[in-house]
C-alpha cells in the first residue's frame, strides 16, 4: 500500500480520554489569588453575576416567506374551464398511425422520394465507411459512461430476479450515434453548406390544435433538429392527391388515448425566434426508447404507434414553424413547409418526409402529405463477444441517406 500524508496521522480520541480518566480525581489548587486581589481592595465576582443575559427578541411571523402549496384545483392560475387533450414525448396513440393520420389531416403517399432527395448517389472517400464504424463502436461499446440499466424479465420465469446490470443506457446510445453523424455529415458537406446549417438538441415544441370541438396540445422534444437558412422544395403541389382517403377508424374516436386536463398555457412554443437566420426546420432525429414510451395498458408498443408518434412529432415541427413564418392565427399556408425526418432506435433507421399545406385540421379538402421510405438497419450486432468488442451486419446505405437528407435543399 502506498504510504500517504493521511495514513501517517493518527487517531488522538482514545490519548484524550485516557487523559481526562487519569486525572479526573484531581485536586485544584488554590493560588491565594482572591486574597491578593483583596489586599488590592480588588473585588471578585462569580462570572455568572456579570454576564450579559440571554436577551429575548420579539417573534417575527414568516408565514409570508413560506412556499404557498399548489392545488391543481380551480384555484390554481392555470386552470381553464375547457378540457384540453395532451400528447407528450412519452405518450403513443392507441390506434397509432390511422389515428395520428387524422388528427393531423395526413394522407400517405407511395415512395415517390426517388426524384425529391438530391445527392443519391454520392462520391465518397474509402475511409468514411470505417469513420462510422468507429463511430458505432465509440457509440455502443467504447462510452465511459455506466449508469443502471433496466431490470431484466424472463417471460418464462416471472419470479427469478436477475442482477442489476450496468452499461450505457439505448438514449445514451441514439443521443451520441446522431451527435457523431451529424457532424460527420458537416465535415463531408464542407462549410458552404454548414454555414447554413444549425443543429439543435432537446428543442421543446408546444403547438395548440383545434380539430373539431376539441383542444389538442403536443409538447414535444426534437431529440436533435437540424435547422436552415433555406425552406425546403415541397414533395408535391398542394392540390394533388385529393383522391386519397383519411383512414376510417370507427367506432374509436381520433382522441382516443389522450390526457385530458383543465391546468395547461395555450401559448405555441418554437426553440428559435422569428429573427434568427435558420428559422426553417429541416431534418429531425426522433428517437425511439422502449423505457421511456410506453403504451396506457402492459401490451407491446407496435411499429404503427411508434410510427404515428414521429408523424405527430413532425408535424408538430412543421406546423409550429409555420406558424413562427406566417403568422400564428393562419390557415391555410402561403407556401407548404417540408420536413425530413429520421426514426431511430439505435440500430433500424426509417426515414420520412413530411409536407405540411395547411394547418386547418378540420379541413378535408387540403391534407398533408407523408412519404415513407424503405426501412434501413445500420448494424446486426454491437457489442462485446467473449471480451472483445464486435460490429457485425454494418450497412453503409444508412450514413449515405442521412448524409443526402442533411445536403438537401443546400
Amino acid at each position: 500500500m502506498k504510504l500517504t500524508r493521511v495514513l501517517y496521522k493518527q487517531h488522538i480520541g482514545r490519548m484524550i480520554r485516557k487523559l481526562w480518566y487519569v486525572k479526573r480525581e484531581r485536586k485544584i489548587i488554590d493560588t491565594k489569588t482572591e486574597a491578593y486581589l483583596s489586599t488590592l481592595r480588588i473585588s471578585v465576582k462569580d462570572a455568572s453575576e456579570v454576564a450579559c443575559p440571554k436577551q429575548e427578541f420579539p417573534r417575527v411571523n414568516l408565514e409570508f416567506l413560506k412556499p404557498r402549496q399548489i392545488t391543481f384545483d380551480e384555484t390554481h392560475p392555470d386552470w381553464k374551464a375547457q378540457a384540453c387533450l395532451v400528447f407528450e414525448d412519452r405518450n403513443i396513440l392507441q390506434e397509432g398511425f390511422s389515428q395520428a393520420q387524422i388528427l393531423t389531416n395526413t394522407v400517405c403517399l407511395p415512395d415517390s422520394s426517388s426524384n425529391y432527395i438530391q445527392d443519391s448517389d454520392l462520391n465518397l472517400p474509402e475511409h468514411v465507411d470505417d469513420i462510422v464504424k468507429r463511430i458505432i463502436y465509440t457509440s455502443n461499446i467504447f462510452d465511459a459512461h455506466q449508469e443502471k440499466l433496466p431490470k431484466r424479465k424472463d417471460p418464462e420465469r416471472p419470479a427469478w430476479v436477475f442482477p442489476r446490470d450496468f452499461g450505457i443506457t439505448n438514449k445514451r446510445k441514439m443521443r451520441n450515434l446522431s451527435r457523431k453523424l451529424i457532424q460527420l455529415c458537416e465535415l463531408l458537406s464542407g462549410p458552404d453548406i454548414a454555414q447554413k446549417r444549425c443543429i439543435l438538441y432537446d428543442g421543446i415544441t408546444k403547438l395548440n390544435l383545434d380539430k373539431e370541438s376539441d383542444l389538442i396540445q403536443f409538447t414535444l422534444r426534437s431529440d436533435v433538429a437540424v435547422m436552415s437558412s433555406n425552406p425546403l422544395k415541397p414533395i408535391e403541389s398542394s392540390d394533388s392527391n385529393m383522391e386519397i382517403e383519411l383512414p376510417n377508424i370507427h367506432p374509436m374516436h381520433h382522441t382516443i388515448g389522450l390526457n385530458a386536463t383543465n391546468i395547461y398555457r395555450t401559448e405555441d412554443i418554437y426553440p428559435l425566434s422569428a429573427t434568427s437566420p435558420w428559422m426553417n426546420v429541416h431534418t429531425i432525429f426522433v428517437h425511439y426508447d422502449p423505457e421511456e414510451v410506453k403504451n396506457l395498458t402492459e401490451l407491446a408498443v407496435m411499429q404503427s404507434q411508434i410510427f404515428g408518434r414521429t408523424l405527430i412529432k413532425t408535424y408538430t415541427a412543421a406546423a409550429s414553424c409555420a406558424r413562427q413564418k406566417f403568422g400564428s392565427s393562419v390557415k391555410k399556408l402561403p407556401e407548404p413547409v417540408t420536413v425530413q425526418c429520421i426514426q431511430s432506435d439505435g440500430k433500424n433507421y426509417h426515414f420520412f418526409i413530411f409536407q405540411l399545406n395547411s394547418l386547418d385540421a378540420n379541413d378535408a379538402r387540403v391534407k398533408n402529405f407523408w412519404c415513407p421510405l424503405s426501412p434501413l438497419t445500420l448494424y446486426e450486432k454491437a457489442e462485446y463477444d467473449v471480451g472483445r468488442p464486435v460490429v457485425e451486419g454494418y450497412n453503409p446505405e444508412v450514413f449515405r441517406r442521412i448524409l443526402a437528407f442533411y445536403r438537401n435543399g443546400n
